[in-house]
């Protein structure tokens, strides 16, 4: 019966893990360039089912050992599939087509300076000509200097980053793009797997890992447009009405136990 409780618990905390990171996908559902996350569990039924289904299998090495029954949260990962476009006809707002990050310079509450990634676009254009984010970092360019033009002129901007003004090329926008050598989540060797090398810094950017290999981006940069988030409304309450009903489901049976320990105690040593 105790290892009942925990098994509940472990299932509760999990769904609440869970929880978590759906209401923060849906609170970013119209924040420009964002990729939602998700949770990976790992459950004791799923390692017993694999050894039963094939236990001369040479790759399974692991012993069962000591049965530990519940669920955890592996951990997260971070869905970089594309977003849509939306069309603002904006000169400074860009969106990328295709597997690849601005190259942003951001500068902490510290004064300390990371090159940091993102995929939001919602670039502004200062009176001395630099092009900045929302939030005033710097969009670097191919050469890791500040993206900077004449802000009196209009300008365009090809799809592979090129900016032009009155037909003549006076910067490029830079961008990077990464893979993964290493294991994954779950343990596995991959290689050229993308993106589990970087993680979520905050403020819509992302952060390299001492894991990120940088190749060569594979995109196109369309201006006027904006890649919205790649958050589905729909596909987020399902999983969170899912996920509360389990955790209702876990929150029962931790009751129905105690109130059987109640009458095991209750019971126990009285004579007849």
């Amino acid at each position: 019966m105790v290892k009942g409780l925990y098994t509940a618990y472990t299932g509760m905390v999990n769904e609440q893990n869970r929880m978590d990171v759906l209401t923060n996908n849906l609170a970013n559902f119209n924040t420009t360039g964002f990729k939602k996350e998700g949770s990976v569990a790992s459950a004791f039924s799923d390692k017993l089912a694999l050894r039963i289904k094939d236990e001369a299998d040479a790759k399974l090495r692991d012993k069962l050992g000591i049965v530990n029954l519940g669920v955890k949260t592996s951990g997260t990962y971070v869905d970089f599939s594309q977003g849509p476009m939306k069309n603002t006809d904006l000169p400074t707002d860009l969106a990328i087509q295709g597997k690849g990050f601005f190259n942003i310079e951001h500068t902490d509450h510290s004064g300390n300076t990371t090159v940091m990634y993102s995929r939001d676009g919602n670039f502004a254009v200062t009176v001395n000509g630099e092009l900045t984010t929302q939030d005033g970092d710097f969009v670097l360019d191919r050469n890791g200097g500040h993206v900077i033009i004449d802000p009196t002129q209009d300008f365009q901007i090809a799809g592979d980053g090129s900016i032009f003004q009155n037909g003549r090329l006076v910067d490029a926008i830079g961008f990077t793009d990464f893979r993964q050598d290493g294991p994954d989540l779950e343990g596995d060797s991959v290689v050229d797997h993308y993106y589990n090398s970087l993680v979520h810094y905050g403020e819509n950017l992302f952060m390299r890992t001492e894991q990120a290999v940088e190749i060569e981006p594979q995109l196109t940069v369309v201006q006027g447009y904006l890649e919205q988030s790649n958050v589905s409304t729909v596909d987020e309450m399902v999983q969170m009405i899912a996920s509360q009903r389990q955790y209702d489901s876990n929150q029962k049976v931790i009751t129905t136990i105690d109130a059987t320990l109640e009458i095991a105690v209750q019971q126990l040593g009285r004579l007849q």
